[in-house]
């Protein structure tokens, strides 16, 4: 579904990281490195949008650099920490947004996009606040939006940027459990950047950690959160985030 060939990544010339080979299927997986060691710019260079790479990268055997912008939008949705939602759209406005790849040049909503919109506001019990105005929202509840609009978009690939960095303990959790369900069910890569470690063995089937300017894939669970603090010379009771 999504794989890594003889990768390497530059920001302005400089190495950032590489890859040799790594091929990752369905499921939800974490994206684990220190502050700086590019966990977002590998995000935005899976989406086309940092082209400072050599190698391969490839979406279901396709070469990312061969997509259409429009097409890549049926492959892969994206949520960044920080929502970019402007003017007085409302939660379900946005989540609507999610379902324009499908829509024609007048963005015309259909029965369809309708129903995709109101599952997923039940899955990700969104109806307390999802008709209040996106700008009044907390940044919890606009995460939990954006989240939802990128799943309502109904891709196979999901990619969240720090996804849990504005919610508590309990919608944190909440949220990992619906994002693993989502996963399973329905048969998407879900791939998330994060520095909480503690929902790493309960809830992702592997793990990509970029150290020492490697990216490596981990794939026993047993083992995710104690690699993890040796990669980094760590002894894991001295904190609980990377």
């Amino acid at each position: 579904m999504l794989a890594f060939k003889q990768l390497e990544i530059k920001v302005s010339g400089r190495h950032l990281f590489a890859a040799e080979n790594v091929h990752i299927q369905n499921g939800i997986v974490a994206l684990v490195g220190r502050n700086g060691t590019g966990k977002s710019t590998l995000l935005k260079t899976i989406m086309g949008l940092h082209r400072e790479f050599t190698g391969e990268i490839k979406v279901n055997d396709k070469a990312i650099k061969s997509f259409h912008a429009s097409d890549l939008a049926k492959e892969i949705a994206i949520v960044y920490s920080k929502s970019s939602i402007f003017g007085n759209h409302t939660g379900r406005d946005v989540l609507m947004l999610g379902r324009l790849p499908y829509q024609n040049a007048f963005a015309k909503e259909t029965t369809a996009d309708r129903e995709q919109v109101e599952q997923i506001i039940g899955l990700l019990q969104l109806g307390k606040f999802v008709d209040q105005e996106f700008s009044v929202l907390s940044d919890g509840e606009k995460q939990l939006i954006m989240i939802g609009r990128a799943v309502v978009q109904d891709t196979k690939i999901i990619l969240l940027d720090e996804p849990a960095a504005f919610l508590d303990l309990v919608n944190r959790h909440q949220l990992m459990q619906v994002l693993k369900h989502i996963a399973q069910s329905t048969d998407k890569l879900i791939l998330f950047s994060t520095h909480q470690l503690d929902v790493l063995p309960n809830v992702c089937k592997a793990v990509l950690l970029i150290d020492k300017g490697r990216l490596q894939l981990l794939e026993d669970p047993k083992e995710f959160v104690n690699t993890i603090y040796d990669s980094f010379g760590m002894n894991k009771i001295e904190t609980d985030e990377v």
